[in-house]
C-alpha cells in the first residue's frame, strides 16, 4: 500500500476499506475470532510498519486489474486512520473472545460505517480526527 513515506494511492485505500466492510461483517456474523485477529494484524501492518499488508497487496492487484489510474494523497492521515482501525478491530477481537457479542457488533458497525464512508464517498473519519487533533499537537511542538 505504501508508495513512499509521504504518498499513498487513494484507490488502493478505498478498495481496502471495502474489504474491511466485508471481512468485518463476516467476522461479526460468524463470530470467527481468527478473522478478527487477521483484521487487527492487517490494520497493524498498515499503521505501524512499512510492510505491505495482505489487504493492501490484494487491493493493489485489484486496482491494477481494473486499470485504475493512481491518485496519490498524503499518507500520514491514512496511517493514523489505520491505527484507529487497529484499535477498533482489536476491540472486536477481544469482545468476541469474551463472548460480548452485542458489544462486538456495536464496535464492528462503527468500523463498518467508517469503512463505507471511505470506500463509497471518499470520506475518511480517521483523517478528519488526524487533522483536528494530531496536526495541531504536532504543529505546537514544532514551534
Amino acid at each position: 500500500m505504501k508508495i513512499n513515506n509521504y504518498n499513498i494511492d487513494e484507490n488502493v485505500v478505498r478498495i481496502i476499506a471495502l474489504q474491511v466492510v466485508l471481512l468485518t461483517l463476516i467476522a461479526l456474523q460468524t463470530q470467527w475470532v481468527f478473522l478478527a485477529a487477521f483484521l487487527t494484524f492487517d490494520f497493524f501492518l498498515r499503521a505501524f510498519t512499512n510492510k505491505i499488508s495482505p489487504l493492501a497487496f490484494l487491493s493493489k492487484a485489484i486496482a491494477k486489474t481494473l486499470k485504475l489510474k493512481p491518485n496519490y494523497i498524503f499518507a500520514a492521515p491514512k496511517k493514523f486512520a489505520a491505527a484507529l482501525g487497529t484499535f477498533f478491530s482489536l476491540s472486536i477481537l477481544i469482545t468476541l473472545i469474551a463472548q460480548l457479542n452485542s458489544l462486538a457488533w456495536i464496535i464492528g458497525v462503527t468500523l463498518i460505517l467508517c469503512a463505507i464512508l471511505e470506500s463509497v464517498f471518499k470520506i475518511c473519519i480517521g483523517c478528519y480526527v488526524y487533522n483536528w487533533l494530531v496536526l495541531p499537537i504536532e504543529n505546537r511542538f514544532k514551534k
